[in-house]
């Protein structure tokens, strides 16, 4: 009989221990003023679009005043047109 009481005392011990190690840590306090909170960083900024250089109207308008004149507007413009077709 003493053998099945010392058995139950060690089974519940046993037990006792194993609620204790379950049981969660506390958080960790930060320690300071109190004023300032604990954040991670901000995430970084997506990147920004690299600048591209379209060329528009005015960048070609000094060249065709250039290259077309009265005497050959009507060749330029079949060119053009013909460019297009394609």
């Amino acid at each position: 009989m003493k053998k099945y009481i010392l058995i139950a005392a060690l089974v519940l011990a046993g037990c006792g221990k194993k609620k204790q190690e379950e049981a969660p840590a506390p958080a960790p306090v930060a320690a300071g003023s109190g004023s300032a909170v604990a954040t991670t960083p901000p995430p970084a900024p997506p990147p920004t679009p690299a600048a591209v250089d379209v060329p528009t109207e005015q960048d070609f308008e000094e060249q065709a005043k250039n290259d077309i004149d009265d005497k050959n507007v009507a060749k330029k413009l079949d060119a053009l047109e013909g460019d297009l077709a394609q």
